[in-house]
C-alpha cells in the first residue's frame, strides 16, 4: 500500500512543477511581446520626431503585425511626472505620455510609453502588468520662442 501512495505524492509534485515552468514561461513570452511592441512605439515616435499624424499610422501599422492586444487596461492622466497625450487606440491599447506640454526651455521633449503585459493563466483571471519606456530626447527646433 506504501507504493501508490508514493506515487501519488510524486505525481502532485511533478504536475506543480510543470505548471510553474508553464507560468514561467508564459509569463516571459508576454512580458517579451509587451517589451517588443513599446520598443516598436518609441522607435516610431523617434523616427517622425514626436506624436503626429504619421507616426499614430505607423505604430497601427506595426501593432498590426506584431498582433499586439490587451482586453482591459486604463492610462492615468500622469504616470511619472509624465502627462498623457493619447490613449486607448480604436485597435490597440497603449498610453503616450510628454515630458512637457509646452515647448521646454531647454528645447527637447521625452515621450513616455505605456503597455501593458497580458497574462491569461489557467485557474486565474487575466493579469495586465505595466511596461513603461521612454524615448530619448527629441529637440524642438524653433525659430522664434514663444513666450
Amino acid at each position: 500500500m506504501s507504493g501508490p501512495v508514493g506515487h501519488t505524492f510524486i505525481y502532485n509534485i511533478v504536475i506543480i512543477f510543470v505548471i510553474i515552468v508553464f507560468a514561467f514561461i508564459s509569463g516571459t513570452l508576454s512580458y517579451y511581446k509587451a517589451f517588443k511592441v513599446n520598443n516598436r512605439i518609441v522607435k516610431t515616435l523617434e523616427k517622425y520626431e514626436g506624436y503626429n499624424d504619421y507616426s499614430k499610422k505607423e505604430i497601427d501599422r506595426v501593432l498590426g503585425n506584431l498582433g499586439y492586444s490587451v482586453e482591459d487596461a486604463n492610462c492615468k492622466q500622469t504616470y511619472n511626472g509624465m502627462i498623457l497625450i493619447d490613449s486607448f487606440n480604436e485597435n490597440y491599447r497603449y498610453c503616450i505620455y510628454i515630458d512637457n506640454k509646452k515647448p521646454p526651455k531647454n528645447g527637447y521633449y521625452i515621450y513616455g510609453v505605456l503597455t501593458y503585459m497580458n497574462l491569461d493563466l489557467p485557474l486565474v483571471d487575466i493579469i495586465n502588468f505595466p511596461v513603461f519606456t521612454k524615448t530619448n530626447r527629441m529637440f524642438k527646433f524653433t525659430s522664434k520662442e514663444s513666450k
